[in-house]
């Protein structure tokens, strides 16, 4: 059955995902959600969509792609999310979000992977690191085998007081996005102006100005993959990230990144 997987990542953990699911199974076609956004949109018999948690909910262009979603039913439609803590209420906001469109989520899935978010910390030390991503394999191996069997259902983890506090924070998270006016994004001295920056940025929020130095938008995803691709670890987010480790997923390669 072919199957087309729309996915979101921005340090590469999602993208395994996808990966793993396309290297897998038969006829799979991978395409990033900010590319599908810029032109056609198609649901396939089997459709997938696999993208990270954001505030207990999916990036906002995923949310924008389920907008945009035909409204011909496939056989068979799934959600697979990356998340660092807990999924919250990500499966629960999605199947919504479908339901709107007159889809149907068939099964929702779920993988711990390594949390990266800077304004809480970024990522653990680079031990942790390789601990959580192979306890992750397990996880991504159960994704494969129910997507191939057709599993139904919330498969994702979560529980009530989660769900309960997702639904409040979710809205709030889109809500500020939608009114970001200043960034706290910038290079520090160690910038050499190479423009990875720029081009893993997904929705091209970063562009390098007449100096060589990148420069913000208003349009952040807060995927962070600016942050945590500069090879020179010279991207900070506010006064406390110069010195949190960067990561992103082993297997994952730059040119993965730079698809969108």
């Amino acid at each position: 059955m072919r199957t087309i997987i729309y996915w979101f990542s921005g340090t590469g953990n999602s993208f395994h995902v996808a990966k793993s699911l396309q290297d897998n199974l038969d006829d799979v076609e991978l395409i990033p959600v900010t590319k599908a956004l810029n032109g056609d949109i198609e649901i396939a018999p089997k459709t997938g969509l696999v993208f990270p948690v954001y505030a207990w909910g999916p990036p906002v262009a995923v949310s924008k792609l389920i907008e945009r979603l035909p409204s011909n039913k496939p056989d068979y439609l799934f959600a697979a999310v990356t998340y660092g803590t807990l999924p919250g209420t990500t499966i629960a906001i999605t199947r919504k979000m479908l339901k709107n469109r007159g889809l149907q989520l068939n099964a929702g899935f779920s993988v711990r992977m390594v949390k990266n978010y800077p304004p809480f910390g970024g990522a653990p030390k680079e031990q942790k690191q390789r601990k959580i991503n192979s306890a992750a394999e397990t996880g991504i191996e159960k994704i494969v085998a129910g997507v191939r069997e057709g599993k139904c259902g919330d498969l994702s983890k979560s529980n009530f007081f989660m769900s309960f506090v997702g639904h409040l924070v979710y809205p709030i998270f889109k809500a500020g996005l939608s009114k970001q006016k200043n960034s706290k994004f910038y290079a520090d001295d160690k910038c050499t102006s190479c423009g990875i920056c720029e081009k893993v940025c997904p929705v091209r929020n970063v562009q390098l100005a007449d100096g060589g130095r990148p420069i913000w938008g208003n349009q952040c995803e807060q995927c962070f993959a600016c942050f945590h691709w500069c090879p020179e670890n010279a991207v900070q987010y506010g006064k406390k990230t110069s010195n949190q480790f960067r990561y992103h997923h082993p297997d994952t390669k730059l040119s993965d990144m730079t698809l969108n």
